[in-house]
């Protein structure tokens, strides 16, 4: 599971497969969530906004994206799509192009989620941070699609939606110690080919691998993470030593009185 990311305040220089990628803020749409206008760079849970990368006409923008993709077809209020679509935060790479939420978007709408890092719980009340060891953005795969409501309700609160899901795999060797899913995580060339428009099924599923890297680094953070009401730095903070790559076990899971992980603000 990745239900919870962390990104820059300002997004650092991206460069892949040695190219310079010049990145700009596109337009917010007419009719826009105004939900969307917050930026949240701690603890981003399903429902909240994040920066997303998407290319247009060989063009990388920037545009911020709920967490937990609403499909186009869905019918219905804002609150009742999201009560239909509350676990669609995460999309299963075996079974992407067979779901009617994801099998469109995985073809046609694909995206980058650069990433701080992000958090998983091998135990519900047990919360890692797992992040680069340099700090450089981690590209997560993702899809989207825009969803607009036909609600009276919705109007004065913004009828359209832009959302994502974030791509997930069997875990590499270092993340299985935490989860038994990971984010599919792409750099490079296959990082570019995700966003290009006309890749084919097969194309796609080549890319579906584990990550391996070792880069990557996971360490203990407070039970205050555990709150999706919390948007502060006490998320990311170290309160234990960083997990070694070495070694085959996952984390030993301890007794801790802190909170249960909500996903959601009620």
């Amino acid at each position: 599971m990745c239900g919870r990311l962390n990104q820059f305040a300002s997004l650092p220089a991206l460069s892949l497969a040695g190219k310079q990628l010049r990145i700009e803020r596109r337009p917010k749409k007419k009719d826009e969530d105004r939900k969307a206008e917050a930026q949240v760079i701690h603890n981003i849970c399903p429902t909240d906004y994040a920066d997303v990368l998407t290319m247009q006409a060989d063009e990388t923008g920037i545009e911020r994206m709920r967490f937990g993709l609403v499909p186009a077809w869905a019918k219905g209020s804002k609150k009742e799509v999201a009560k239909k679509f509350g676990l669609t935060f995460n999309a299963r790479c075996e079974s992407i192009f067979e779901l009617a939420s994801y099998r469109g978007p995985i073809l046609r709408q694909r995206c980058l989620i650069p990433v701080r890092g992000w958090h998983e719980w091998p135990d519900r009340n047990l919360p890692y941070f797992i992040h680069r060891t340099d700090d450089a953005p981690v590209l997560l795969a993702g899809i989207w699609d825009v969803w607009e409501s036909h609600s009276p309700e919705d109007v004065e609160s913004g009828a359209v939606i832009t959302s994502m899901s974030v791509v997930t795999t069997p875990p590499g060797h270092y993340m299985a110690k935490f989860h038994d899913r990971s984010p599919l995580i792409l750099e490079g060339e296959t990082a570019l080919a995700w966003m290009q428009p006309g890749m084919q099924a097969d194309d796609l599923r080549a890319l579906f691998k584990p990550y391996e890297s070792e880069q990557l680094e996971a360490y203990r953070v407070s039970t205050a993470a555990n709150q999706a009401r919390n948007k502060s730095e006490e998320a990311l903070l170290p309160i234990a030593p960083p997990v070694p790559q070495a070694g085959d076990e996952p984390v030993k899971v301890e007794e801790d009185p802190g909170p249960q992980l909500v996903l959601f603000e009620p």
